[in-house]
């Protein structure tokens, strides 16, 4: 007989793993169906493994059983991905989807935590208000969100006070607060926790930052500074990005999942489910999923809510397997970030291999709608942050300047004399939403089970090309002001197409004839159906996208429980 529940939770990361915790502790019969691992404490524990983690990408889907497909344009034939295709069939773990296993990215990703800005929520609107709307290229598909800041303020400020965030607040209600980010939109109180101890050469950077007229501040971090809520100061170890946090210190939804399944008899975990379809009921109303156990077993269960909380990607992937798309808006909207990548050697001991990568400080002074006025025609802009930790050795080597040998004593000497002394600066330029770039099932490549793979079709335009370069700019003014010796950079049309920071592909909107889902991630096709996090954003910020992806989350179990006041008014006028 089919078991029946309140909600099924598809996918238990950043946002899965909020939403089938709130439902939980509401009293809703949850369950919640995780492709990886339900993690125990013990996995955590022994993790100083750059063979296992980073070559092997041990906890990051494979191409070779999760198989994504790429071609710059609708006239090649899609390649699966060509960084993440080896002999191992395995890639970079940052530029492939996140983690899988119950927390999702959030148990390997950096913890960098960003809200967006106000105008973030309005690019179209700005972007014509400033500069006309024929400065929009043809085929972008650019719009403004349609909820705002205000609306999303409660939800980032209980992901910073719930789960725990460190930093220094820039402006409470109006105020500029010393030493925070000038630029950031109101907020109503600051964080909970300081921000992570300064590395080594942050000191350097701000400095210089400062004399060229810039206004630096800590990044704010989804790490624990000082002992919160359960979780365990950061030690600095240096594995972080890519890793599992062997103290907890790390903000993660496994600990939330984890939590309210022991806590309460109300939220059951299943792990290695593999979905494979979304269920309706000839009403249009969804009636559950069917999914592959870890034996291959075909497994079918209903609910009267149904959660896809995958990546971004994913989400797509199922939707579209399911033939959710009347409309033809799934998939469509593709954005992503262009890091534009700048490794430098400074004169003194950095330490590189210690800390976080997120105890450096940042600068938004060119940020969004503050891009100035510019010969590039960049319509908008982005941080520059800083990486000044947690590079591995083996993952640093795949990112020396070309003149470097890659073997032998060459390498071994520049190693020796370097390896110590390195920085990074990273901006985050966003493409902009067009009608050439989209997600769609690949009609020829199938994953193990015989489903269809997802295929990308995406490349770097001449705006995404000048834009990066823009930046690059900055940082070399920084790198000359830093006293770096030498420094060199990524292209500026990189080889990646899937950046972890990939969104749009389900955007939100009240208008089912041009969006996915509502702003609460309710697929307008399917009544009980709901697709959230990255994949709902109707263009993509240069932020980092999850600290928003967990406030859409706990906006959307309000919605569910029937607590959200959010658009209420839009929502009865559509209905």
């Amino acid at each position: 007989m089919t078991k029946h529940y309140d909600a099924i939770v598809v996918g238990l990361g950043a946002s899965g793993g909020i939403i089938a915790t709130e439902l939980a502790r509401a009293g809703l019969k949850v369950v919640g169906l995780e492709k990886g691992a339900f993690y125990k404490e013990e996995d955590f524990l022994t993790k100083f493994d750059e063979i296992r983690y980073y070559c092997r990408s041990a906890i990051v889907p494979h191409m070779r059983t999760d198989p994504i497909t790429w071609r710059p344009n609708n006239k090649k034939k899609a390649v699966v991905l060509p960084w993440a295709s080896n002999k191992l069939g395995l890639g970079d773990p940052f530029q492939i989807p996140p983690s899988i296993g119950t927390g999702g990215g959030t148990r390997s990703w950096g913890g960098a935590c960003f809200r967006f800005r106000e105008s973030d929520f309005k690019m179209r609107s700005t972007i014509i208000e400033r500069f006309s709307e024929s400065v929009l290229p043809e085929d972008t598909t650019l719009v403004d969100w349609p909820i705002s800041y205000y609306d999303l303020e409660p939800y980032y400020e209980k992901v910073e006070w719930e789960l725990g965030v460190a930093g220094i607040a820039g402006n409470i209600n109006g105020e500029i607060q010393q030493g925070g980010n000038p630029f950031e939109s109101p907020r109503k109180k600051g964080y909970p926790m300081p921000p992570l101890p300064r590395a080594g050469a942050d000191k350097i950077f701000v400095e210089a930052a400062r004399k060229l007229g810039y206004h630096p501040f800590p990044t704010p971090t989804g790490i624990a500074t000082v002992d919160y809520k359960g979780r365990s100061a950061c030690t600095n170890c240096g594995f972080c990005h890519g890793y599992h946090c062997h103290v907890g210190a790390k903000l993660s939804t496994h600990e939330l999942v984890s939590a309210a399944s022991k806590e309460t008899d109300n939220l059951e975990v299943r792990e290695y489910a593999r979905v494979f379809k979304i269920n309706r009921y000839s009403s249009g109303h969804v009636k559950g999923v069917s999914y592959y156990d870890f034996e291959g077993n075909v497994v079918e269960i209903t609910a009267d809510i149904v959660v896809l909380s995958c990546y971004a990607l994913e989400n797509a992937r199922l939707l579209l397997v399911s033939g959710i798309n009347e409309n033809g808006q799934v998939g469509k909207h593709l954005s992503i970030h262009n890091y534009g990548w700048f490794t430098g050697i400074m004169p003194e001991i950095t330490n590189p291999f210690m800390g976080s990568l997120q105890s450096g400080s940042v600068i938004d002074d060119l940020t969004s709608e503050l891009i100035p006025d510019n010969e590039e025609g960049v319509l908008w802009g982005s941080p520059i942050n800083t990486w000044t930790g947690d590079m591995q050795p083996i993952e640093t080597i795949h990112s020396l300047p070309s003149h470097v040998p890659k073997w032998g004593k060459g390498l071994k000497e520049w190693l020796s004399e370097n390896y110590r002394k390195l920085f990074k600066m990273y901006s985050q330029h966003s493409s902009l939403p067009s009608k050439q770039f989209y997600v769609d099932l690949d009609p020829n490549v199938k994953d193990s089970f015989g489903q269809p793979a997802l295929r990308i079709t995406h490349d770097w335009t001449e705006y995404d090309r000048k834009s990066v370069e823009y930046f690059m700019k900055i940082k070399r003014q920084l790198a000359q002001e830093m006293g770096m010796k030498e420094w060199w950079e990524d292209s500026p049309t990189p080889k990646y197409h899937v950046s972890v920071h990939d969104t749009g592909t389900h955007r939100m909107g009240w208008d089912p004839a041009t969006s996915v889902v509502n702003p609460f991630g309710e697929v307008h096709e399917c009544k009980g159906l709901f697709a959230v996090g990255g994949g709902q954003f109707p263009t993509q910020p240069s932020y980092n996208p999850t600290e928003t992806i967990m406030a859409l989350a706990y906006m959307t179990s309000d919605y569910i429980l029937g607590r959200s006041t959010v658009g209420k008014t839009k929502e009865l006028e559509t209905k």
